[in-house]
């Protein structure tokens, strides 16, 4: 019997929730490894009183397609699940739930499409679906009736980030994003192993190297900059130094970048072996290297989607990327629980040129991709410097190239300097700070018996800014196109529902802010800072407000 986790619980209940609010296209943002199978299967029986009629779940890879029909399967023993999918046919008189590749059923002009009774369809699910603005998962859904204004079918995407590298917007097939759990709360969950990760630089210089519609390096530029036989000599050089003793996944810019590492590891020693897309041994080296008949598999192109192999230990970024969907899903590979394993190291090579785009493993986390882990643990290195910067609101992160310098970084600002970031400054005349989990997040002040309040702006998904607050215990949410409206939107709830006395507490430019801080300020102060020296003779108001707010907000 498969139970579900919590938060895979959350997330079925979540969308049926946003379904019978009339919300019937929606998407599931969860971190590879979490178990995004498990609740695409389970939502036929979650929804089966509502829509009784076959699921369709379309992917873009073999193994996803394969990968899918075996978890569904296995989650459904009394349903019948079928492949479609070159030369398989699945029986659509018969079948509950269709596992489908996009190639074969979204093809232009395939007669494949005229076997299926499109009206039995009523549950459609796009797996990494990231990838269904193309037009091959537009033919499938146009088929299906479940992009009609007037359609009460149901479509679900679900992937492990809706970033697309080439900027087209998801919005365009999925209203809302529904459920969201992140890698950051599934490892302090401990449902994914903790990750530690180490920078290897190299003279290589990617600078010439152009960037393709998609957003990403031109492969094969990048693939003849990185592919030599001194930088290959220095990647193996320091996995060995640092993770020689571990099962290692590795990813290579170009087949001959796979095949040409993989002759460096065996020249030192190493069991290992390259696998690309039309590799024709390609079935038999994922099973031996899943056995753990050798060591270390460098793939091109194979292992970035799909692959599930719980033992990996050790992922080797050997090829650069600024591709966020890119970056996160090869990282995923080496995330998932597995008895015996502590953590997992992410060996990223950077080379010598670190754009302001280029993704690392500290961008993971929203942190600046300059900044080396050395080794530490990724999430405790997060919430070290967010403790930081609740503590010094004008710390400067750009400086920072290693943990090791962050008490070097703090000291050199000043920390009762007022600053508002300048979106707020720019769009709003209240007090809006960062908010922690992202976002901007403005306090408000408590009215008689009521609870003080609260309004939340950030960005969701789907490029849209998303509106959740309490004003005298009164819950509310919006969703605005843009930052600039979602202030708006915000501060007129806020001036609407205050007094101007309270408002005057959250004007950026209020008059106070420039007086002595207050008593009532200092033994806030005092109590939410208990081992902090304040120059109370030329702290201002203003910036006391500025510290309490900040620290309330992170609680």
């Amino acid at each position: 019997m498969h139970t579900d986790r919590p938060y895979q619980s959350d997330a079925i209940s979540a969308n049926l929730a946003e379904y019978d609010k009339g919300i019937h296209r929606m998407m599931n943002v969860m971190a590879t490894g979490t178990g995004k199978t498990h609740v695409i299967g389970r939502m036929y029986e979650a929804l089966k009183s509502r829509l009784p009629g076959q699921m369709m779940v379309i992917a873009h890879t073999e193994e996803l397609v394969k990968q899918n029909a075996k978890g569904l399967q296995e989650l459904n023993p009394t349903l019948k699940v079928g492949i479609e999918m070159a030369g398989e046919y699945a029986d659509f008189e018969s079948t509950d739930i269709a596992s489908v590749s996009v190639a074969s059923l979204g093809r232009s002009g395939t007669k494949r499409v005229e076997r299926i009774n499109w009206n039995r369809l009523d549950k459609f699910v796009i797996d990494e679906a990231h990838h269904s603005v193309t037009d091959a998962y537009g033919r499938i859904l146009e088929l299906g009736g479940v992009m009609r204004p007037d359609s009460n079918k149901f479509l679900l995407g679900v992937t492990a980030t809706c970033q697309r590298p080439d900027g087209r917007a998801l919005s365009d097939i999925y209203d809302r994003v529904s459920y969201m759990y992140s890698m950051r709360q599934a490892i302090k969950d401990k449902w994914l192993v903790p990750v530690r990760g180490f920078r290897v630089t190299t003279d290589t210089n990617l600078s010439e190297v152009e960037v393709s519609s998609g957003g990403d390096f031109v492969v094969s530029q990048l693939s003849s900059r990185v592919d030599t036989p001194e930088r290959n000599r220095q990647v193996v050089t320091h996995w060995k130094k640092l993770a020689g003793d571990r099962k290692t996944v590795v990813f290579a810019a170009s087949v001959d970048h796979a095949k040409h590492l993989a002759e460096r590891f065996r020249e030192s020693d190493i069991t290992c072996e390259a696998i690309w897309g039309d590799d024709p041994d390609r079935a038999e080296k994922l099973r031996s290297h899943r056995e753990g008949k050798f060591q270390v598999l460098v793939n091109c192109n194979v292992l970035v989607e799909g692959y599930d192999d719980p033992s990996i230990a050790c992922v080797l970024l050997a090829r650069p990327t600024k591709s966020p969907v890119l970056f996160a899903q090869m990282v995923g590979r080496g995330t998932r629980l597995f008895d015996g394993k502590a953590d997992l190291i992410v060996i990223d090579v950077v080379d010598s040129t670190v754009g302001a785009s280029l993704m690392t493993l500290p961008t993971l986390m929203g942190l600046s991709n300059q900044i080396d882990l050395q080794g530490r643990d990724m999430l405790e290195v997060v919430e070290e410097i967010e403790a930081l910067q609740l503590d010094h609101p004008s710390i400067d992160l750009t400086r920072l190239k290693t943990v090791d310098e962050l008490l070097t970084v703090v000291k050199s600002v000043d920390l009762f300097e007022v600053r508002f970031p300048a979106e707020v400054e720019a769009n709003s005349d209240l007090i809006w700070y960062r908010a922690i989990d992202g976002g901007y997040k403005i306090n408000i002040p408590k009215d008689g018996m009521s609870k003080a309040g609260f309004m939340h702006i950030r960005e969701n998904q789907l490029g849209q800014w998303e509106i959740a607050g309490q004003i005298k215990e009164t819950d509310l949410a919006a969703i605005r196109p843009s930052l600039e409206e979602a202030f708006k939107a915000s501060d007129e709830q806020i001036r609407k529902r205050i007094d101007k006395v309270r408002l005057q507490y959250i004007l950026r430019e209020a008059t106070w802010h420039n007086k002595p801080v207050s008593i009532g300020q200092r033994k806030m102060l005092e109590r939410l800072f208990p081992y902090r020296q304040f120059p109370w003779d030329t702290l201002t108001s203003g910036a006391a407000s500025k510290l309490i707010a900040e620290r309330l907000n992170k609680k």
